[in-house]
C-alpha cells in the first residue's frame, strides 16, 4: 500500500494487490482523535474464465431487455488470476451513511442497511460513502462489490482487482466533500438549454408520421414541448438492435428532423448494444467486435467503440437527431429478469456477477456503461463541435456527467411505495455525485403482470383514477428534476390522455409544464452554476444545510438555492392532501402557491390538493422567470421577471448562452451577478460578464414576509442597473 496525501483534507491509498502481505492500520487523521481507521485490507486469489466461442449453441430470446443472443455450452478457458479484496473500516460516531449510488429500495442510510454495488436495470453503483460527520470513502475500482455495515464500522468486499485506490475525504463539509468528488470525476458538461424543458416519451411512437402528429396535438393544446423520443423497434422487423430505420415507417429522417426542430422540438432515439440481425451485427460479427459468448459489441475496445458511432451517425445523428438513448447498457441483466418471484439479493448479485464474468473481464464489470457513453460523448464533440453531447443512459459512474450523460432509473413500476422510494433514490443519487439523474414519470410498467418487475397496481392505465391521480403527483416530482422526462409502457403517456382540457388532472398536467417552463432561467443557470461549481442541481438538506437526522428532512431536497421541494407521495385519500413538512433553520420560507410565509426550524403541514405540492422559496432568494412559452427557443433573454424573497442578503446570478454549441467553455455568454440588500431594500443587476452582451426589459417583483408584493419594470442594460424598495 502506498499513502499519498493530496490536500490536508484528501488522502488516497494506493493498492497493488500482488505485492500486499502485511498491512497495518491507518487512521484518519494520522494525529490526535481519528474520525475514521482503515483496520484491515485482505485479498484472496480468484481466478478468471472466458466463454470459448467455437464451442457454443447460439439461441435468440426475447426478454425484458429486448432481443438478446445468447450463446452457451462453450468450454470456459482459464484467463488469469486476480484478487478479492476485504477492506474493513471502522468510525466514531454516529453519522448517517449515504451515497453508494442509485437503487431499487428508497434506503436514505446505510448506517445499517447492506448494499451490492453492481449494474443492473435498476441499480447504479457509486463506491462513494458519505458520512454526515464531514468525511467520505470512495473506492476506485471497477469490479462488482458489496457494502456491509457493523456496529460503528463497514467494510467493502471487491469481486476482482488486479490494482486499485481508496481516497479518504475530510474533515470537511458534506458539500465540499461532494464537490472535490465531483470535480475528481470531471466538472459536468453544461447539456443544451432545450433538454430542460420537457420530454415527452413512451414504449412506444412507431413512425414518423406519429412523432409529428403527436408534437403537432401539443402544439394544438398549448402544451410546452421541447423533446419526444423514439424508443426501440424503430429498425426494420426482426433486426433488433439494427440501427438503420425501417424504411416503411421512417422512410426520411432529415424529413423528420426537419419537421420536428420547425415546431421547435428535438429527436432523441434508442440505440442498443446488443444485436441479433442486420448489417450493424453483420460489421461487429466480421471484425470479431463482440464480447465472448454474446452478440453484445465490446465497448471496451477503441476499435469497437468507433464502429459503434460510425453506425450511430449513418442514419440517424447525421439524419439531425439531437440525443442518444444509449439503452440496455450494463449490458447483462437477464440471469436475474426473469421467473415470477424476486430472488434474495444476494443470489442476484451472484447470478449477475457469474454471468458477466464469463464474457467481460470481472475487475471492470460495473464500468461498461461508463466506457460505452464516454466513447460515444468523446466521438460526438469531434462529430459535431456546435452540438453538445446529449446521451440518456440506465447505467454509468460519477464520471457520466462530464460526458454528457443523463441517467435514470430504470424500469421502476406504477405504485406509491415505489415513488416513495424514487424520491429518496433521487436524493441519494445526488449524494453519489450522480449530477443528470431522473426517471420515469409515471413509471415504465403499469399493469399487474408476471414476471415479479412488472406489478403495478393499474391494469386499466390512464382509464383509472388512481393512476391518474399517481401520474400527477410522478409529473410533479418530475417537474422539480434536472431532466423532465416521462416514459413507460402497458399505457399513453400523453397529457390529454389523462383527461379532456376541463378535467382536474389535465389541468394539474398543464399547470406543472407551466410551472417547468416559468422556472427555466432559473434552472438553466443552475445547471450552469453546476458546471462551474460541481455541485448537483438536487442537494439533500446534509449538503445545503449540513444535514439533520430528521426523517421528514430525508423526503425534502433543494434545487437550486432557492428552492425547496417535498414531492407528495401519498394519495389523496390517505392522507395525499395535507402533507408535512420540514423547513431548516435560518431562513424564512415563502410558499410558492399559498404565498404564506413560515419562520425556519420549525414542522408545518401544508394543503396539498392534487394541482399543489410543497414548493418553497427561501428568504434571500433571487428567482428568475419566463413569462410563458411553448419551447426552448422561445426564451429571448435571461429571465423576463425578478421575484426577490425578502428577509435577507441574497445572490444569484444569471446566465444566457446560444442554447447550444460548445462556445460557453470559451467565454461565449452572459453572466449577470444579482445582488439583493435586505436593509437598503435595494436590488442591483450587476455589469454583464462574459463574450455575449444582453439588454432587456425586466419585471421586479419583490415578497415581503408580511405577504405585501411591490411590483417595478425597468431595462437591464450591460452595465448594470439597481432599483431600490422604499
Amino acid at each position: 500500500m502506498e499513502q499519498i496525501v493530496i490536500s490536508p483534507v484528501l488522502t488516497e491509498l494506493r493498492f497493488s494487490p500482488n505485492g500486499e502481505r502485511i498491512f497495518s492500520p491507518v487512521s484518519f487523521p494520522d494525529e490526535g482523535e481519528p474520525f475514521l481507521r482503515l483496520v484491515s485490507c485482505v485479498f484472496k486469489p480468484c481466478p478468471v474464465y472466458r466463454t470459448e466461442d467455437e464451442d457454443a449453441s447460439v439461441s435468440t430470446v426475447m426478454t425484458a431487455n429486448g432481443e438478446v443472443t445468447n450463446k452457451t455450452g462453450g468450454a470456459l478457458r482459464f484467463i488469469r488470476m486476480t484478487r478479492k479484496a476485504v477492506l474493513e473500516f471502522q468510525y466514531s460516531g454516529r453519522p448517517l451513511l449515504t451515497g453508494l449510488g442509485q437503487h431499487e429500495r428508497g434506503v436514505d442510510s446505510y448506517t445499517g442497511n447492506a448494499e451490492y454495488l453492481y449494474p443492473h436495470n435498476m441499480k447504479i453503483p457509486v463506491p462513494f460513502l458519505l458520512s454526515s460527520d464531514g468525511w467520505a470513502v470512495w473506492i476506485r475500482a471497477d469490479c462488482a462489490m458489496r457494502y456491509e455495515p457493523f456496529p460503528s464500522g463497514f467494510r467493502f468486499l471487491l469481486e476482482a482487482v488486479d490494482g486499485f485506490s481508496v481516497f479518504v475525504f475530510g474533515p470537511d463539509s458534506c458539500a465540499n466533500i461532494l464537490r472535490s468528488f465531483i470535480r475528481m470525476n470531471g466538472a459536468p458538461r453544461l447539456l443544451p438549454r432545450w433538454v430542460f424543458g420537457y420530454l415527452q416519451s413512451k414504449e412506444r411512437y412507431h413512425s414518423s408520421a406519429e412523432l409529428l402528429d403527436t408534437v403537432r396535438q401539443f402544439r394544438s393544446l398549448s402544451l410546452p414541448l421541447d423533446c419526444i423520443v423514439l424508443d426501440w423497434l424503430s429498425w426494420e422487423d426482426g433486426c433488433w438492435g439494427d440501427k438503420k430505420p425501417d424504411p416503411a415507417r421512417f422512410p426520411d429522417v432529415q424529413s423528420l428532423t426537419d419537421g420536428l426542430h420547425r415546431s421547435g422540438v428535438r429527436l432523441m432515439v434508442s440505440v442498443w448494444p446488443n444485436m441479433t440481425k442486420g448489417n450493424d451485427r453483420d460489421e461487429f460479427a466480421e471484425k470479431g467486435m463482440f464480447l465472448p459468448g454474446t452478440q453484445i459489441y465490446d465497448a471496451f475496445s477503441e476499435d469497437a467503440r468507433d464502429l459503434y458511432w460510425k453506425q450511430c451517425r449513418r442514419y440517424w445523428m447525421d439524419g439531425g437527431a439531437d440525443a442518444l438513448w444509449c439503452d440496455s447498457c450494463e449490458p447483462v441483466t437477464d440471469p436475474d429478469w426473469c421467473g415470477n418471484e424476486q430472488r434474495p439479493e444476494e443470489e442476484r448479485c451472484r447470478l449477475l456477477t457469474s454471468a458477466s464474468s464469463v464474457c467481460m473481464d470481472p475487475a471492470c464489470m460495473n464500468a461498461y456503461g461508463s466506457v460505452h457513453t464516454a466513447g460515444i460523448s468523446a466521438r460526438w464533440l469531434k462529430t459535431y463541435p456546435d452540438k453538445r453531447p446529449v446521451i440518456l443512459s440506465r447505467s454509468g459512474g460519477p464520471d457520466s456527467a462530464a460526458n454528457g450523460v443523463i441517467l435514470w432509473s430504470g424500469d421502476i413500476c406504477a405504485r406509491w411505495d415505489v415513488l416513495r422510494a424514487q424520491v429518496a433514490e433521487g436524493i441519494r443519487a445526488s449524494e453519489s455525485g450522480l449530477v443528470y439523474w431522473t426517471l420515469d414519470i409515471g413509471a415504465f410498467f403499469v399493469g399487474r403482470n408476471d414476471p415479479w418487475f412488472w406489478r403495478g397496481d393499474y391494469p386499466s392505465g390512464v382509464d383509472d383514477p388512481g393512476y391518474r391521480e399517481l401520474y400527477v403527483r410522478w409529473f410533479q416530482y418530475g417537474a422539480m428534476l434536472p431532466v423532465f422526462r416521462s416514459h413507460g409502457t402497458d399505457t399513453p403517456r400523453e397529457p390529454w390522455r389523462f383527461g379532456d382540457e376541463s378535467s382536474v388532472p389535465f389541468r394539474c398536467l398543464k399547470e406543472a409544464l407551466s410551472l417547468r417552463y416559468r422556472l427555466l432561467p432559473y434552472i438553466y443557470a443552475t445547471a450552469w452554476q453546476c458546471h462551474r461549481d460541481c455541485m448537483p442541481m438536487v442537494r439533500s438538506m446534509l449538503t445545503a444545510f449540513g444535514g439533520t437526522n430528521d426523517a421528514l428532512c430525508r423526503n425534502c431536497y433543494m434545487f437550486g438555492d432557492a428552492l425547496l421541494v417535498r414531492p407528495v407521495t401519498a394519495p389523496l385519500a390517505e392522507g395525499g392532501s395535507r402533507t408535512d413538512v420540514m423547513l431548516p433553520e435560518g431562513r424564512l420560507w415563502y410558499d410558492l402557491f399559498s404565498g404564506q410565509v413560515y419562520g425556519g426550524g420549525q414542522r408545518i403541514t401544508v394543503d396539498t390538493p392534487l394541482d399543489r405540492f410543497p414548493l418553497f422559496a427561501a428568504s434571500g432568494s433571487v428567482l428568475p422567470l419566463a413569462d410563458p412559452v411553448l419551447c426552448t427557443d422561445e426564451l429571448t433573454a435571461p429571465a423576463d421577471r425578478l421575484e426577490i424573497f425578502a428577509g435577507c442578503d441574497g445572490s444569484f446570478t444569471l446566465y444566457a448562452d446560444r442554447g447550444d454549441g460548445n462556445g460557453y467553455e470559451h467565454g461565449e455568454y452572459c453572466l449577470i451577478p444579482v445582488t439583493w440588500n435586505d436593509s437598503e431594500k435595494r436590488l442591483t443587476v450587476h455589469a454583464s460578464e462574459g463574450g455575449l452582451s444582453c439588454s432587456f426589459p425586466l419585471k421586479v417583483v419583490l415578497r415581503l414576509p408580511d405577504g405585501s408584493v411591490d411590483e417595478r419594470n425597468i431595462r437591464y442594460i450591460p452595465e448594470g442597473v439597481s432599483v431600490r424598495f422604499d
